[in-house]
């Protein structure tokens, strides 16, 4: 029997539903095995598209009207493209697809119509929870994922950490090896303090790196914080000259040449998680992509304000476990490197512990093959 095909799921808006998908699709790549993404907000339509880049730079400017927009958050589904939609389904019956894993709740309505084109053919789908609780869109679509394979990442109620991805298949930076580095960004929307709070860490032992989000000049920035610049041109639904989804395009920002900026590589994962491997700790909002370059790469989360419910759940789960801790505790620690290293001893214990979502899957398609 064949190796499926696989579908993957991924969306927006920030990265943390997103960029685990890319990395799933080149591991299984990597593995012999067919696969392909598809993302929530190509299907929307023209207007919807247009929009979001001012919307992203609202959120960005101000952090009380993102919070505010996510408690009202609505259903997307009235800002699909029917047609697009409609030629998807038909793609997936002609095709057969029968193995999903799904990484927003926002393509649950869809996959729901796919089962009954194709009823009584059984699909199998794995619903990836990557927050500590309910995000906004598996939230609005309860009834739909009941009863699905719920995979739990990081789960708060139960205080429980059980899958990882290895974001690079390989261990992780011994912490002695590291650059005395913390890396600093807002998710992939900049959202939250993290400028702010980066200025408290001028006068300390650490060098700074962070994300600049927008066009901004970069002459007029402190010349503490090396920058990269994560550019506002790139829209998730993006595809390159071979119709795949890849990473968002990540710039150096050379300040010793007249501030030229260079692509950074992207394959065969993230640029930004390569920093974080190298780096003493992460310092961001406690988003879900964020806990998996962190518990990956065994890189402390120092957690600012979240975004959101689930996203502080995240935060707590972290400090229950001795992962991370927030920001005002680590700075009235006197922003202790032992605190760091501790951090990063609990992180690869807990690494060890949890199952590497990926192989396994992988491992379970043999099996189910054989």
């Amino acid at each position: 029997m064949s190796m499926p095909n696989i579908t993957i799921l991924n969306a927006g808006p920030g990265m943390g539903f997103y960029i685990p998908g890319i990395i799933m699709h080149r591991q299984l790549k990597s593995a012999g095995i067919d696969s392909c993404v598809h993302v929530f907000e190509r299907f929307y339509q023209q207007q919807k598209k247009d929009i979001i880049p001012q919307i992203k730079s609202t959120f960005q400017e101000n952090f009380s009207i993102a919070l505010l927009a996510h408690k009202l958050a609505r259903n997307p589904q009235d800002a699909l493209d029917d047609q697009a939609v409609g030629e998807l389904l038909a793609l997936w019956v002609k095709e057969q697809r029968r193995h999903f894993v799904v990484f927003s709740g926002f393509w649950l309505p869809i996959l729901q119509r796919y089962r009954e084109l194709i009823h009584p053919i059984e699909l199998q789908i794995d619903c990836c929870h990557l927050d500590a609780d309910y995000s906004v869109s598996w939230k609005m679509h309860m009834d739909i994922h009941a009863g699905m394979n719920n995979k739990w990442f990081h789960h708060w109620e139960e205080q429980a950490i059980n899958y990882h991805i290895d974001v690079d298949n390989g261990m992780p930076l011994p912490f002695e090896e590291r650059t005395n580095n913390l890396l600093i960004h807002g998710g992939g929307w900049g959202l939250g303090d993290f400028e702010k709070q980066a200025a408290r860490l001028f006068d300390t032992q650490y060098n700074l790196s962070m994300v600049a989000y927008g066009n901004r000049d970069f002459k007029k920035e402190d010349a503490r914080i090396h920058f990269y610049h994560l550019s506002s041109e790139w829209n998730i639904w993006d595809t390159d000259e071979n119709g795949e989804h890849g990473f968002p395009p990540l710039y150096d920002v050379d300040r010793d040449h007249d501030y030229t900026q260079h692509r950074l590589n992207d394959a065969p994962y993230s640029p930004l998680y390569q920093i974080a491997k190298s780096s003493k700790a992460i310092i961001c909002k406690p988003g879900a992509g964020t806990l998996i370059d962190s518990l990956s790469a065994a890189t402390p989360l120092i957690i600012l304000e979240p975004y959101g419910k689930s996203e502080d759940k995240n935060g707590l789960l972290w400090k229950h476990h001795g992962l991370g801790m927030s920001f005002d505790d680590w700075a009235a620690g006197g922003f202790s490197h032992e605190a760091l290293e501790r951090m990063h001893v609990n992180l690869l214990a807990m690494r060890a512990k949890s199952q590497n979502y990926i192989q396994l899957y992988i491992k379970n398609l043999h099996h189910n093959r054989d």
